[in-house]
């Protein structure tokens, strides 16, 4: 159902789109290629009239034609009614990822009159829709006979101790029970839904996922499948994305000053500050409260080198008490590399803000 609004209400927008373009008077002043035809001069009577009534709708015939204006009609009528049939046969093939074997699920007779036990359940314990609902997920072959850790079971229970010549008092217990395990009717799955279910569950035990794509009304499976679980399946640091082991994403990590392999913590670090600074003084320059001022650029320039110090004290305050030991060389205090690139972050902020500020100066209006 999402689809087929999606894809309808598409449509018609289009379709509204392009019927003002062509019936509006307005419109046609800004379209290029179409006609308005014959303009009235302004002291002939009924000239505004016609202009905003029957020039638009010769504008269009003259555009389009009376053909076109009925192929027009019957190519979105098609295009609705294919739209209907490709969201009916996706709903009757939510199970894409399942074994190859066809699913045909036929509709249950759900007539309660053909069972006695829950001919005298009153409205009280549960409604009729409910029950026909309880009795379409459940095999026919378990109707009179019932497992014990079904609802039916309860119910049948419940038929056999209360009703015309039994039990006509029920305990409160007894009532309480009853409602509470009541099942939900939006829980409550037919066999096509308790298959896709478990297939899904069956994939998701195995480490792997059926791959989708957020759309504008839930997500849009691809059909792929993907292994999102190493060979340990309870072991967090084999987990696999698309984002993170993809080959695209692990070349741009490892293009990164901070795991780039070759480079000197000082180097890492200067290249780091130089790109952080160069674009925190824009959003002060130009969204800042002084940004129609002459001063802008050098209040943007200020706020800049303040974040770049913060964010230094930070860094050192953090190599200084955690002493990471990622950049350190043989023979060297823990964390002497680390605080080596913070050192030299702060000056590549400064000098990147700096030559913002420079360019801004010299190239800005």
């Amino acid at each position: 159902m999402p689809e087929f609004l999606n894809v309808s209400t598409t449509l018609t927008l289009a379709a509204i789109g392009a019927c003002t373009l062509l019936l509006a008077g307005d419109a046609l002043a800004f379209t290029s290629g179409v006609s308005r035809g014959p303009q009235l001069p302004p002291h002939v009577s009924g000239a505004s009239s016609l202009a905003g009534s029957s020039l638009p709708f010769a504008s269009a015939q003259e555009v389009m034609g009376a053909k076109g204006v009925v192929c027009f009609g019957m190519g979105f009528g098609i295009l609705m009614a294919l739209s209907r049939g490709l969201s009916q046969s996706r709903v009757s093939c939510k199970a894409s990822f399942e074994q190859p074997g066809s699913l045909v699920v036929k509709e249950k007779d759900t007539d309660i009159s053909k069972i006695a036990y829950l001919q005298d359940v009153p409205r009280t314990i549960i409604e009729k829709d409910t029950l026909e609902k309880l009795l379409k997920v459940t095999p026919r072959d378990q109707w009179e006979d019932p497992p014990e850790d079904t609802y039916l079971y309860t119910l049948k229970t419940f038929a056999e101790v209360y009703g015309p010549g039994k039990a006509t008092k029920m305990g409160w217990w007894d009532y309480f029970r009853l409602k509470v395990d009541l099942p939900d009717t939006a829980e409550l799955q037919d066999e096509e839904d308790a298959l896709y279910v478990s297939e899904y569950y069956r994939l998701m035990m195995e480490g792997k996922v059926p791959f989708a794509v957020p759309g504008p009304a839930g997500y849009w499976y691809t059909g792929a499948i993907i292994q999102w679980k190493g060979k340990e399946l309870f072991a967090g640091d084999q987990v696999q994305t698309l984002l993170e082991n993809g080959r695209w994403s692990k070349q741009f990590l490892s293009n990164l000053a901070f795991y780039r392999e070759g480079l000197k913590p000082w180097q890492r670090g200067l290249e780091i500050g130089m790109a952080h600074g160069y674009f925190l003084i824009g959003p002060f320059t130009s969204l800042g409260p002084l940004r129609n001022t002459p001063e802008a650029a050098t209040v943007g320039l200020l706020c800049g080198c303040a974040i770049v110090g913060i964010v230094s004290v930070g860094g050192l305050i953090f190599g200084s008490t955690i002493k990471p030991t990622r950049f350190d060389k043989p023979g060297d205090k823990p964390a002497a590399g680390f605080i080596e690139m913070i050192n030299w972050h702060a000056i590549g902020g400064l000098g990147g803000a700096g030559f913002a500020h420079a360019l801004i100066t010299i190239f800005g209006s």
